[in-house]
């Protein structure tokens, strides 16, 4: 699963917020995050530990957190 994240935009401690809202969801998905920044674009890989159940309930939390254009 990968998840784009505005860092120009995104408050301060949001990838700790989505670190928690992925354990609330264990699965069996890595997941990958490409912030998109003034510097350029590149993805990063969450630990083994963080793996995710991709479930609607799941997804909608994300949106909420980082904006609905953030699942991809």
């Amino acid at each position: 699963m990968r998840l784009r994240i505005d860092a120009t935009k995104a408050a301060a401690g949001t990838i700790r917020e989505l670190a928690a809202l992925i354990k609330d969801f264990p699965g069996e998905s890595l997941v990958y995050r490409r912030p998109h920044h003034l510097a350029g674009q590149k993805v990063y890989a969450f630990g083994p530990q963080y793996k995710v159940k991709p479930a609607p309930d799941f997804y909608a939390e994300v949106k909420m957190l980082l904006g609905e254009s953030a699942v991809a």
